[in-house]
């Protein structure tokens, strides 16, 4: 049987003037073991033939057989398999890939041997058989024109393929090399069809066993020279060795490292604009990803803490001491806080002020926002600086890293220096560990009953509706009084329970003034909250004033070191004795408190127990709705910035599509000689996805190095919003996505020229 048959094969090339017969009435047929050669004059027809036989160009008319199998209904992906599996071709411009390797260009025809040694082995064998074993690692574009026809036909003999078509094969080349092509095409064809179009019948009369005429498209003779051996075997069982070639991830990452190594100047400038493409990418999100989702946040009713529920009677009661401590033992609570305002408020641990430290001025600007807990519910981890509170006026602080260089400042947040929390001073550092999250809240860690009394001055200290006055009654022995009030009342660790430090000039005048005469000294602190009187204050055992002699220089260095003190306006109190005013009144007033269990499930479970109690409970982490004007202005911002973030997406795709499509086209002649050699269309797509993959993955490194340097950097830390690995990872495949997406977009175009058009050369 006729491995090929042609039956009134035409073709007709439309343009838009004009249309032009290629060839027409073709009726061929052709057995293996044949050496045909096809002349006639330029334009005539021969490459068309060619190029139809070989299925690089389409038909319009007629039939074409293969095996006695009907092509005309075969798709691109049918002629792809077609010329996979019978067709090598050899072109008069050698159509060779000039940026890879002697070697690279043979391997390529061997894709269906899976093992690289062997794949290897056989390339060399047959690059040693043409006689180019001494340039296999030369660049093609190195070889002279008889070495790349020589590398072209190594190329065409590793397929194995039964039909070997050659184009010109020795049109650019001296009449000596063309002899030794002749003849070495002669030799590896023995078993194979072999169909040369040539312009000098002489240079292959003496192999040829049949010579075809063709001219103007049409077959002028068809002569018999001489007899061949027929090979008869089946295709299939004549080449058991040579199997379909599989589309496999594999090959086509290996065809996507050749494209990567071959062009490493092109490859590197490809991986730098993904470099810039990616860090803009990143950059456009870790600045504007928290103005885009501030809007859409949840709006927490509480501090969320795992294991917490907030509660209060429905009653409207306030709860005392013992009704909290009972529910937490019904209901299996780890621990509970009566007075728990501290737990859901921001403060700020440090206003902006200048240091001195050598004469130099060093300016805090940043300002940190800091929640305050107890360490029965703490969590900040184990690898820290120091120790964790033990005292009531001991505290643990979790910094941002951002403010790493403020701490390790002379005088400022160092172990054993002391600071002011929430207008309360004289706080002792006892530990620090720092954050590099910056989306997270930093926070000063207290005993609980730090945590109590600092609760308690903060409430006093930030409530208006509370008026706290200190009256101060002098008595000489005469019963002449000196009378001094004081609004401006501080609380400080400073000094020791029931203690008092004044510092007024007026009050330490009168007090000299009265000197041996000075009878006795009566003090009254009242607190009214709401015109009542809560607590009329008397027990103070002793008051400080600023003439008497009691370690007073290390009192005032501890709060003028954490307070502006205004002589004649501000009295201290020691924090303890605050605490307790604010309690009595917090009893009356307060009307709700915390319980703390292992986690949410069992939370959950104590929130209905409770409900059923006539109480009020819901987790800490329960969300109230914003109010309608705050959620448009939210949702406005949020709009804006969404359109500036698209704006600037848009922007990156159209600079990466840019520079990926020009650097496609250096690639437009390979895909078209891969796909002249059977490569399938598939595995050219994917191994275009594989050298986008590969240039893409230097951008990644630098992407987690910038990332490593920008967030464990204190001065970078604060700039940039802390993203987390789903971030990156949608950052990544963002990147991915738009970079495999317009790669898709660029290799489509070119899948829809023909191999004979992208082999000509034309325009994308």
């Amino acid at each position: 049987m006729a491995i090929l048959t042609l039956k009134d094969i035409g073709k007709i090339y439309v343009s838009k003037n004009n249309v032009a017969v290629g060839i027409r009435g073709v009726n061929l047929s052709f057995e293996r073991g044949e050496f045909v050669a096809i002349t006639g004059k330029s334009g005539s027809g021969k490459s068309t033939l060619l190029n139809v036989i070989s299925g690089i160009d389409t038909y319009e008319e007629g039939e074409l057989l293969i095996e006695g199998e009907s092509t005309s209904h075969y798709t691109q992906e049918d002629f792809e398999t077609y010329r996979e599996k019978y067709i090598s071709f050899i072109f008069q411009d050698y159509n060779i890939m000039e940026s890879c390797t002697v070697l690279q260009n043979v391997e390529l025809a061997l894709l269906h041997i899976k093992d690289p040694k062997e794949r290897k082995k056989q390339a060399l064998a047959l690059l040693d058989r043409v006689g180019m074993t001494s340039h296999l690692h030369h660049k093609a574009s190195k070889l002279s024109g008889g070495q790349k026809q020589r590398t072209v036909i190594a190329r065409a003999l590793a397929k194995n393929s039964p039909i070997i078509l050659a184009d010109e094969p020795t049109g650019n080349l001296d009449s000596t090399t063309s002899q030794e092509i002749m003849a070495l095409l002669k030799e590896v064809s023995q078993d194979k069809l072999l169909i040369v179009v040539t312009h000098n019948f002489e240079e292959v009369e003496a192999y040829a066993t049949r010579h075809i005429r063709i001219f103007d498209g049409a077959i002028e003779f068809d002569h018999q020279l001489k007899t061949f051996e027929r090979v008869d075997t089946p295709i299939n069982n004549d080449q058991p060795n040579i199997p379909k070639t599989q589309t496999t991830l594999k090959n086509s990452f290996l065809l996507g490292k050749i494209m990567v190594t071959s062009r490493p100047k092109l490859s590197i400038f490809m991986a730098l604009f993904l470099i810039i493409g990616l860090l803009a990418l990143y950059f456009v999100v870790a600045l504007m990803y928290e103005p885009l989702t501030s809007g859409f946040e949840k709006s927490y009713m509480f501090t969320p803490t795992n294991g917490r529920v907030v509660l209060t009677n429905k009653n409207g009661k306030a709860l005392t001491d013992e009704k909290l401590a009972e529910l937490a033992r019904n209901t299996k609570a780890t621990d509970y806080l009566h007075y728990d305002k501290l737990l859901d408020e921001y403060y700020m641990l440090a206003n902006p002020y200048n240091l001195y430290d050598d004469h130099q001025s060093i300016t805090v600007v940043n300002p940190i926002e800091i929640e305050y807990t107890y360490l029965e519910i703490a969590k900040v981890g184990k690898k820290i600086k120091g120790r964790y509170p033990e005292k009531k006026t001991e505290v643990f602080l979790y910094l941002p890293i951002s403010v790493k260089s403020y701490f390790e400042l002379e005088n400022l947040y160092k172990i054993g220096s002391k600071i002011a929390l929430s207008g309360v001073s004289n706080y002792e550092i006892v530990g620090y560990k720092f954050f590099y999250d910056n989306n997270k809240v930093a926070k000063a860690v207290l005993t609980k009953e730090g945590f109590e009394e600092l609760n308690a001055a903060q409430y006093l200290l930030s409530n208006s509706d509370v008026q706290l006055s200190f009256d101060v009654e002098m008595v000489d022995q005469n019963g002449k009084t000196a009378n001094f009030t004081y609004q401006n009342i501080k609380p400080t660790n400073s000094l020791e329970d029931d203690k008092i430090y004044v510092s007024d000039k007026a009050y330490n005048e009168a007090l000299t003034n009265l000197g041996s005469s000075l009878g006795q000294i009566n003090l009254n602190l009242t607190a009214n909250y709401y015109e009542r009187s809560y607590y009329n204050y008397q027990g103070i055992d002793d008051i400080y004033y600023a003439s008497q002699t009691f370690d007073q220089t290390n009192l005032e260095e501890s709060l003028n070191s954490n307070e502006n003190v205004v002589d004649g306006s501000t009295i201290y109190i020691s924090t303890t004795s605050f605490a307790k005013i604010a309690t009595e009144i917090l009893q009356n007033s307060y009307h709700q408190a915390s319980l703390f269990y292992k986690n949410n499930s069992e939370a959950k479970k104590a929130i209905k127990e409770l409900n059923e109690l006539g109480y009020i409970a819901v987790l800490s982490n329960t969300t109230y709705a914003r109010g309608l004007d705050e959620m448009i202005v939210y949702t406005i911002l949020s709009i804006i910035v969404l359109i500036m973030f698209a704006l600037l997406i848009i922007f990156l795709a159209f600079f990466i599509n840019l520079c990926t499509s020009r650097t496609l086209i250096a690639f437009k002649d390979d895909i078209a000689i891969m796909r002249s050699m059977g490569i399938r269309g598939k595995e050219i797509r994917l191994a275009m996805y594989a050298r986008m993959f590969l240039c893409l993955i230097p951008a990644y490194v630098v992407l987690f190095i910038l990332a490593l340097v920008i967030y464990l950097n204190p001065v970078t830390n604060h700039y940039f919003t802390f993203l987390y690995p789903w971030h990156y990872l949608l950052i990544i495949l963002g990147m991915l996505l738009m970079t495999f997406r317009i790669t898709q977009k660029q290799t489509k175009k070119l899948y829809k020229m023909s191999v004979k058009e992208q082999l000509k050369g034309d325009n994308l």
